[in-house]
């Protein structure tokens, strides 16, 4: 959680609810308001994607907050789907930002594509 930064909510989880159903595409206010929050502050040590195959492969990733330095892998976490990829970045920087875990209710695949394979690395 960042000191002094506009706060997410975490009881709220009306914009968690669209993002997992369309986490690709056009938002509402509210939940484009959690999104700037999630995705500007400090870069150093956020969760990122990078794609290995376009449109086959991805792995998770941290930000170095150091420009021109590259993100860093985290070693054993690849997805095979992007909404996948883009629901589990989403869920990781929530609990960073609100130090709460979403409830179980947002267990398991964000669709019906392949879920992330965690093989040995950092879990979620």
């Amino acid at each position: 959680m960042r000191p002094n930064a506009p706060r997410i909510d975490p009881t709220d989880l009306g914009p968690v609810r669209e993002f997992r159903a369309c986490p690709i595409g056009l938002h509402s206010p509210a939940l484009e308001a959690v999104l700037n929050i999630l995705r500007t502050g400090t870069m150093g040590g956020k969760y990122c994607i990078i794609c290995l195959e376009p449109h086959r492969k991805w792995v998770l990733a941290r930000l170095s907050g150091i420009r021109g330095m590259p993100p860093v892998p985290v070693p054993g976490v690849e997805y095979d789907d992007l909404v996948e990829a883009e629901w589990d970045i989403f869920r990781r920087r929530w609990e960073a930002e609100t130090g709460t875990r979403l409830p179980a209710e947002f267990d398991g695949p964000a669709s019906p594509g392949p879920a992330p394979r965690n093989t040995g690395g950092e879990a979620r």
